[in-house]
Formats: C-alpha cells, sequence, structure tokens
C-alpha cells in the first residue's frame, strides 16, 4: 500500500498550536510513514507542544518504527526541552470507573 499525503498535509499539522497523539506504536508503520512522522516531529521540533501517549518504553520504539538511526534520532528530538512522564508504576483508574457506572 502507498501512502500519499495530500499536499500541505504535513505544514497545516505542523503548525497546530498544539498536538496530541495518542498511542504511538499501537499498529504497525510503514516505512513511509516512519518518515512523514519523523518529517512532522522534526517541523514542530523547538517551535510547537507535542503530546505522545504510549504503552511502549523508548527502548521499544524500534520495534514499530524499524529504523534504527530514524528511531534515535527521532527520540533525541523528542526528549530535547521535554517532560517525560513515566507512568508504569501508576494504578489504573478504568477497573474502578468501570464498577460505578
Amino acid at each position: 500500500m502507498r501512502i500519499i499525503p495530500k499536499p500541505n498535509c504535513l505544514a497545516n499539522i505542523s503548525a497546530y498550536d498544539c498536538l496530541l497523539i495518542d498511542e504511538i506504536g499501537y499498529v504497525e508503520v510503514e516505512p513511509v510513514q516512519v518518515g512523514l512522522f519523523f518529517t512532522l516531529m522534526h517541523r514542530r521540533h523547538r517551535k510547537n507542544p507535542t503530546l505522545i501517549t504510549s504503552n511502549l518504553g523508548f527502548s521499544e520504539w524500534g520495534s514499530f518504527l524499524k529504523n534504527a538511526h530514524l528511531t534515535a534520532a527521532l527520540i533525541d528530538r523528542l526528549t530535547e526541552n521535554s517532560h517525560v512522564i513515566n507512568m508504569k508504576q501508576c494504578v489504573s483508574l478504568r477497573p474502578k470507573l468501570s464498577h460505578e457506572s
């Protein structure tokens, strides 16, 4: 499957005041998607806030990005001047909330 982004799509997303990317690594991605994601993050780097959630630690990102050099460069950009919140030790509220409904 060939993915062709719409013209100006990356420029439009890059310009968002704040971008939230939820559950990165949840689905398999194609190499061209990895390149587009890197380009997007490169354009937003040091310009606009980006919030990313994932159940994977940074050491596991190579498993879905499938490019060690790009993964290292991406993590370097994302973690520079950022706050990383590791919620591994946190207790999920989902079981409690499901009992209340």
